[in-house]
């Protein structure tokens, strides 16, 4: 059975879910389902962006706890599957994008 909080720390990184990578991971280890795995970790990340930028909407920018609980809260209520490890691959790009976008707090 594949650990998607595995695949999360090993092919997140802050920018994007390394898709080469992980195709060629499941591909040596004869995995299935490669292409729904990866959109699924891919989705996660950009549904928690969505999340987190509705809350902060119109102009409110958060500190990175805030950001960090919110993603806590987020990813537990809608991934029954994700541990500490996948939480802490999520939000590396969640604080990043946070960033990028202006909603972090400086």
């Amino acid at each position: 059975m594949i650990n998607k909080n595995e695949l999360l720390n090993i092919f997140s990184n802050t920018f994007q879910i390394e898709r080469q990578e992980m195709q060629d991971y499941f591909a040596e280890n004869s995995h299935d389902n490669f292409e729904t795995i990866c959109k699924e970790l891919e989705d996660i990340r950009v549904n928690l962006f969505d999340f987190i930028w509705k809350e902060t909407e119109p102009n409110l920018t958060l500190t990175s706890t805030e950001i960090i609980t919110l993603s806590e809260k987020y990813l537990q209520e809608n991934y029954s599957w994700i541990d500490e490890t996948g939480i802490k691959s999520v939000n590396n790009h969640i604080l990043w994008i946070c960033w990028h976008e202006g909603i972090l707090k400086t």
